[in-house]
């Protein structure tokens, strides 16, 4: 038994249960998003239990989320908190840790704190204001940190230059994180990039980039590509034959600010959307949805076979 289980048990059995209640609110907080939902994955334990006190006192070494159910007194400990498939059963409120010092930069930090699988997360680029990401906790072991996400086109990336820099969308649905939190968790230039485009039959193609960061906003968010290209998709943001789709080194561009070497037009006011252009692509993943535009050229120039694209970075 854990040291907190063991306070818990003592709480449990001498205080009142206001006071035990109490504590274990401030010890634990609840995911009002899951409440009067029954969870079954990642579940470790089920049994019954009297209080909310005792249920907690049971989140061991293994567990990261709790539920209990104060209609049917049960309680179930779950090995994850980013749970996913339901059904509705009266009663059910689910907890996770309560932490305050707590307070993960990116995805692997969440990661090396012992949650395993994949979902949204709350993490802390700069330390202090949160945003809420998808982390993949799967792929090429796990930590990975979605920095855009987009699947059915319900979010348009025909965006400026501060929705960009802010971020846009919401996880765990489509999103641009935002040009300020990709510098925070690049600066140090000790990240990978991870890019995936999934096509509408399931295949799934990839290409791992060594090295990616990007540069702050004075420099116009600048993008730094470095090290080993591998994967399936082959690698079309650099090594792409041609010097006006090399995209190495170039600053970032949007329909308002253009920083492309177009000398004519504004690449990203021609393509619909924000993105590192040269003049313009080989690789750009932010046009308008399903009306793909050079998606990945080869082997994606004009498709709409492709249902899935995402970026995703993780620290080496």
């Amino acid at each position: 038994m854990s040291m907190l289980s063991s306070i818990l048990w003592v709480l449990f059995c001498v205080c009142p249960t206001s006071i035990a209640t109490v504590l274990v609110s401030k010890l634990y907080i609840a995911n009002l998003v899951h409440d009067e939902k029954l969870f079954n994955e990642f579940l470790v334990l089920q049994r019954p239990s009297s209080s909310l006190v005792e249920c907690a006192s049971l989140c061991g070494p293994h567990c990261v989320y709790y539920g209990f159910n104060s209609k049917t007194k049960k309680c179930r400990i779950h090995s994850c908190s980013a749970l996913v498939d339901a059904v509705e059963e009266a009663g059910w409120r689910y907890y996770a840790s309560n932490d305050p010092d707590y307070k993960p930069k990116d995805c692997l930090a969440v990661y090396g704190t012992g949650h395993k699988c994949s979902g949204v997360y709350e993490i802390y680029p700069a330390g202090g204001a949160s945003t809420d990401v998808v982390c993949d906790m799967e792929t090429k072991g796990g930590g990975w940190t979605l920095i855009q996400n987009r699947f059915e086109g319900s979010e348009g990336f025909f965006r400026d230059w501060q929705d960009y820099k802010s971020g846009f969308g919401s996880a765990p649905g489509e999103y641009w994180i935002g040009n300020d939190v990709i510098h925070e968790l690049t600066k140090a230039n000790t990240s990978s990039l991870y890019v995936t485009i999934t096509l509408t039959n399931g295949t799934t193609l990839f290409e791992l980039y060594e090295t990616f960061s990007i540069s702050s906003e004075p420099d116009n968010y600048t993008l730094y590509i470095g090290g080993e290209a591998s994967g399936t998709l082959g690698n079309q943001m650099t090594e792409t034959g041609y010097s006006h789709t090399d995209l190495n080194g170039m600053m970032f561009s949007t329909p308002d600010r253009d920083n492309d070497r177009l000398d004519f037009s504004n690449c990203a006011f021609l393509l619909r959307g924000g993105w590192w252009f040269n003049a313009c692509h080989s690789a750009y993943l932010n046009g308008p949805y399903k009306i793909w535009h050079v998606l990945w050229d080869p082997p994606f120039r004009n498709t709409d076979k492709v249902q899935k694209t995402s970026m995703m970075i993780r620290r080496r």
